[in-house]
């Protein structure tokens, strides 16, 4: 039995969805018979490029064209709409991608059309005249470079019947030799509103009764791919009923991972360590695919992201410390690929978001709204201690407030740090086996507070240890087991006066055995 996606395809170029903008040009060039003779589609997954090709192929054949749209009557339209279209000839470039495969199909191009031939492209389509082959090539950025070579000829100089489409999602990895001989049209994502009443449509034609809600679910798990979404509706038409709830939808509709990543992110921001440790564990306990999940958590931040320009919506991170966010996610998903325990590095991204150790984190957190008093009526000034929960309040009073902490002097002074600093660089070695060799060119410039200011020779050595939160987290544990105290740390970049007029001396100095000169005194 077909599917929705086979039944529903459309036969116009008024049909396609969403893609105005390309289907206008193909009718308009096709009506006024000015046609190339490649072409290059390229766009999304699932979002009418194959369709379009097909119906292109249609229209370059109808009998009886009107305005550039094929009339679907006549016996080369009836043929392509049954697919026995002969003078189309699609080619799945992934799985033929040989020299030997465009061979093939280069001599197959040789051949004149089952319609006949017509002595030259320009030649007005219709009027009960057929004859033009239409190749088309999906996957094509799969062809090899020699494939492509084959086939540069035969694009340089076609017959006068003979069409190229490559259709592509990458088509950056075809050779700009090809690109340059092709007509290229952007394929764009199907804008919610257009594919919500795509799924409307189908289902009405369907006799299917579906709720708004459940067209908001096939559109938002569709990301604006057409085909997901008939592939969708077809799932659900398969249960049958009178009419389709939200309910019954999310039986067969995958849901997603949102809601447990907002729930997440939010222990991060409320900068609850051992609640985040237990949420990752627990999600990981529950059998939900840590890697897939990392998508969410990104799609989630990129939301959070696009909402932090607007000032009425509250926001529990800084846009700072969400970029962070979300490029430490990006480097935990990668390493999660690559073999390492995804929980692990679930658990250490959150170890790093909770602790407040994001490169542009602020000093202070986020209260959680929910110990947080509602104010009494009649407004006026109300103390803090009144406002916050008994335990809060306690642990106020059992510690300083954070501004209070950093300006806390540490015990131990610059030159122990210093002379302590090879046994630190020691312990960073049992860790990470690249960043010893950047400490040891490093030097420990300055206390200031709680903090430890390392001046470093270059701006990439800074970035690569007080950039990264991971090595910027080694690095000051190391400290702690060394040192025993809690120690922050910052960066500089250059070389102290004394160290600068050092070397300037010593440069000098090698000068002057060189050539055996001295300094003269002016």
């Amino acid at each position: 039995m077909p599917s929705l996606s086979q039944i529903h395809r459309p036969k116009t170029f008024a049909d396609v969805t969403g893609q105005a903008h390309v289907t206008e040009t193909l009718r308009k060039e096709v009506a006024s018979g000015t046609l190339g003779h490649a072409f290059l589609f390229c766009g999304p997954r699932g979002v009418g490029k194959t369709t379009t090709a097909r119906i292109f192929a249609k229209a370059l054949n109808c009998e009886y064209l009107k305005d550039g749209e094929p009339c679907n009557a006549c016996q080369a339209c009836v043929a392509a709409n049954a697919g026995r279209q002969l003078d189309l000839i699609e080619q799945d470039a992934a799985t033929h991608n040989g020299v030997d495969d465009m061979r093939e199909l280069i001599e197959h191009v040789r051949f004149a059309p089952f319609g006949g031939s017509l002595p030259t492209a320009r030649l007005p389509v219709g009027q009960g005249r057929r004859g033009r082959k239409v190749y088309v090539l999906d996957e094509a950025h799969m062809l090899s470079p020699s494939a492509w070579n084959a086939l540069l000829k035969t694009l340089e100089e076609p017959p006068p019947y003979a069409f190229f489409i490559f259709a592509t999602t990458e088509w950056h990895k075809i050779p700009a030799t090809i690109v340059s001989r092709c007509q290229r049209f952007e394929f764009k994502r199907i804008p919610d509103e257009a594919l919500s009443a795509r799924v409307r449509y189908i289902a009405e034609a369907e006799g299917m009764k579906v709720d708004d809600d459940v067209v908001r679910l096939i559109v938002s798990r569709s990301d604006g791919c057409v085909r997901d979404a008939e592939t969708l509706l077809g799932q659900l038409s398969s249960l049958g009923g009178d009419e389709m709830t939200l309910e019954t939808a999310s039986l067969v509709i995958p849901q997603g991972y949102g809601e447990l990543a907002k729930g997440l992110i939010a222990l991060w921001a409320t900068r609850d360590h051992a609640a985040s440790l237990r949420e990752a564990q627990r999600l990981s306990d529950d059998g939900i695919p840590l890697i897939p999940f990392f998508d969410d958590l990104v799609a989630e931040i990129r939301r959070m992201l696009i909402d932090s320009g607007d000032a009425s919506k509250s926001q529990p991170f800084a846009p700072g410390e969400l970029n962070d966010l979300a490029l430490l996610l990006f480097e935990r998903r990668k390493d999660a690929k690559s073999g390492i325990d995804a929980l692990f590095a679930l658990q250490l991204a959150g170890t790093i978001a909770a602790n407040g150790l994001l490169r542009h984190a602020r000093a202070t957190h986020t209260t959680p709204a929910t110990s947080v008093a509602t104010p009494p009526p009649g407004g006026g000034d109300v103390r803090k201690d009144l406002l916050l929960s008994e335990e809060e309040k306690a642990r106020d009073d059992a510690s300083p407030p954070p501004k209070a902490q950093e300006k806390t002097k540490v015990s131990i002074n610059l030159n122990t740090v210093r002379m302590k600093w090879p046994a630190v660089i020691r312990a960073v070695d049992e860790q990470n086996r690249s960043l010893p060799f950047i400490l040891k060119i490093s030097r420990p410039e300055d206390i200031r507070g709680n903090t430890v200011v390392l001046r470093f020779q270059y701006a990439f050595h800074l970035d690569k240890i007080i950039g990264d939160p991971k090595n910027r987290l080694i690095v000051e544990q190391s400290m702690e087991k060394v040192l025993g105290e809690r120690l922050a740390l910052e960066g500089i970049v250059g070389e102290d006066a004394a160290r600068a007029e050092t070397r300037s001396q010593d440069i000098v100095s090698n000068i002057l055995k060189a050539f055996g000169g001295s300094v003269v005194e002016s």
